[in-house]
């Protein structure tokens, strides 16, 4: 549209309009300053997030148009960082984003590789000697608590010593018949468990009640029990004390059994001979047997006889004929004059 044409104002207008151009004058100041205050108030609440503000401080005064309007030059304002204003963003070099806390940037230094986390689990990054010392600590525990378990030998339960004696003797005819070695002397092992708790008991029952059986037998039987009983003790199946305890009772109950056995005799002294000689019992085991036996069963004239049966450089040996002289009584001092005589006539 067209201009409108201009005439001569009076002075009361003139005046009116001057007045008009004040108040909106006034308004458009007061405007200013409101943008101002409020432009200052954003800058510190952005400098308290840590983010750098960037403000045009260059100030303008307002400019009047022809048409007396008041014109307001544009602001450059502020970049507002209000999306995060607790966690400050910045820009790898890479590419990547990273956080820092409030009031700090975060940083990657060059040629620094990626750093664990510095929490809880920050120990399992720790390395050296340490480390390895308590990993090597607990290498050595676990083989500690291993190696009992290895050496933990399985419970057996034996039989009684007399249950072990009963089966022996059953081992043994049944070895007279099969002729089977490795079977009985596996059967004897199995029975006595040499070594394990009980096994001198047990021992001591196997071979007593075998001899007593043998006693009743023939001479071929006696040959084939030393056979296999010698093989037990050289292999450690049945113990040197289990067969010096189990010759006791034999011993003992010599003379009664030979009432009705008249070879007992000298198949005990064949079984006693075979073992002195092999080194299982000593010859002076005799000195501890039982009393009855030393007393009463002529146990010099026994000890006479398994030494003619051992033959050779025994016979004139010093060692077994003070064994010999020890076990002579009264009785037999008196029909003797010495060992050698005893030893002689025996």
């Amino acid at each position: 549209t067209r201009r409108k044409e201009e005439t001569a104002k009076t002075l009361a207008q003139i005046h009116k309009e001057v007045e008009k151009e004040e108040r909106a004058a006034a308004r458009k100041s007061s405007s200013s300053a409101n943008l101002r205050g409020q432009s200052k108030g954003s800058m510190r609440r952005g400098a308290s997030s840590g983010d750098v503000r960037v403000l045009d401080k260059k100030q303008t005064k307002p400019q009047v148009d022809n048409d007396g309007f008041v014109s307001v030059a544009a602001s450059k304002g502020f970049n507002r960082s209000g999306s995060m204003p607790v966690m400050a963003r910045t820009q790898s070099k890479e590419g990547f984003q990273k956080y820092s806390t409030r009031g700090s940037v975060a940083s990657k230094p060059e040629g620094s590789g990626r750093r664990p986390s510095q929490g809880k689990f920050a120990v399992l990054n720790e390395s050296g000697p340490r480390k390895n010392s308590k990993k090597g600590s607990s290498d050595k525990t676990v083989e500690k608590a291993a190696a009992p378990a290895e050496e933990e030998k399985p419970k057996i339960n034996y039989l009684s010593p007399d249950q072990c004696g009963e089966k022996a003797k059953n081992f043994v005819k049944e070895y007279f018949v099969g002729g089977d070695t490795d079977d009985a002397v596996l059967s004897i092992h199995e029975l006595v468990g040499a070594g394990n708790e009980g096994s001198l008991e047990r021992g001591t029952k196997v071979v007593e009640q075998a001899v007593l059986m043998l006693l009743e037998m023939k001479q071929e039987h006696i040959d084939k029990f030393v056979g296999l009983y010698l093989r037990c003790a050289k292999e450690n199946k049945i113990e040197g004390d289990s067969f010096v305890l189990g010759l006791n009772d034999p011993l003992e109950f010599l003379n009664d059994v030979a009432i009705d056995a008249p070879l007992a005799i000298p198949h005990l002294a064949s079984i006693v001979a075979e073992l002195v000689k092999a080194d299982v019992i000593p010859f002076n085991f005799l000195l501890n047997s039982p009393e009855y036996f030393r007393t009463d069963q002529h146990a010099a004239d026994f000890g006479a006889k398994v030494m003619k049966k051992i033959g050779g450089d025994v016979i004139a040996s010093e060692d077994y004929i003070e064994v010999i002289e020890k076990l002579m009584t009264c009785e037999d001092k008196a029909k003797h004059s010495s060992a050698s005589d005893l030893i002689a006539e025996a």
